[in-house]
């Protein structure tokens, strides 16, 4: 029972943060229609098709999240399957394998990616540069943190 009151008070603390962060792609959505960027940026049609559906997506999965948490705050009965599915050690194996097998496919497919784009454009190989960098960064903070904490 503790456990459930540990992961209740966490529920608590994510629906806050997800209902506000609802907000910031509709900002973000304002900020860029507004006529100072509009003259400054070259929007095509194409991406911007992309970006109302990049946005429709996300903030579909932010209300599926949400909902998730009012059902686990407000029905026991989820709230129980849910602690139980949190803390199955075979799921939780499984959940850990797949992200590790993930994150190392994501950086054999970057890395070929860098090696195409090195040949066709430069801006793209430094945006992906970045992203592998980005990615081998977070990966090593929290390799380190949670080499520390266990």
């Amino acid at each position: 029972m503790e456990n459930k009151e540990k992961i209740k008070k966490g529920i608590k603390i994510r629906l806050i943060v997800m209902s506000l962060s609802t907000v910031l792609p509709i900002l973000l959505l304002i900020f860029f229609e507004l006529p100072f960027f509009k003259d400054q940026l070259v929007v095509y049609k194409d991406i911007e098709v992309l970006r109302y559906a990049i946005f429709v997506l996300l903030e579909g999965y932010i209300g599926f999240k949400i909902y998730r948490y009012i059902r686990f705050l407000s029905d026991s009965e989820y709230a129980d399957l849910f602690v139980l599915r949190k803390n199955d050690e075979r799921l939780n194996f499984i959940r850990l394998k797949t992200n590790a097998l993930a994150i190392k496919i994501f950086i054999y497919v970057d890395g070929i990616a860098l090696i195409t784009a090195g040949f066709l454009n430069a801006a793209v190989f430094y945006t992906l540069l970045s992203v592998m960098g980005a990615v081998l960064l977070i990966y090593s903070g929290v390799y380190i943190y949670y080499s520390k904490k266990y």
